[in-house]
């Protein structure tokens, strides 16, 4: 009997160990452009230019497009108006590829802490417009 565990504890021993399991796949940067449309009121180029910001610090995520190069996700932000009760509607449209997909975000307060939000979920939104079906 007590060969017969020793024989086992061998073969466990010797048994080649379980794959490591996979790292997680870096993820590349998505090159992003942020403009306010032709039409666009000194709110929207406002919003424009904190939501840049906002992605500039998200360096493993987006990176801004450089010139002559086109953007796999191209955020425009057409207008800002007053809402009700105190809060702000930016109006906006999302284009990744062929799909454009428009938007409005109702917050209240400052423009800061809703443009880094919106930054913070940019990516992965993006990311569902390329897997949606066309």
């Amino acid at each position: 009997m007590p060969l017969s565990l020793a024989l086992v504890a061998l073969l466990v021993a010797q048994a080649p160990a379980p794959p490591a399991p996979a790292a997680p796949a870096k993820l590349v940067p998505m090159t992003v452009k942020v403009e306010p449309s032709a039409k666009a009121d000194a709110g929207a180029e406002a919003w424009a230019k904190e939501l840049r910001a906002a992605l500039a610090v998200r360096k493993d995520e987006f990176r801004v497009v450089r010139p002559g190069e086109t953007a796999e996700l191209v955020v425009r932000i057409d207008s800002v108006a007053k809402g009700k009760a105190e809060t702000s509607v930016m109006n906006g449209a999302l284009t990744v590829g062929t799909v454009t997909k428009p938007f409005n975000l109702s917050y209240p307060g400052p423009t800061t802490p809703q443009a880094e939000k919106l930054a913070r979920n940019l990516r992965k939104l993006a990311d569902q417009m390329k897997a949606a079906p066309k």
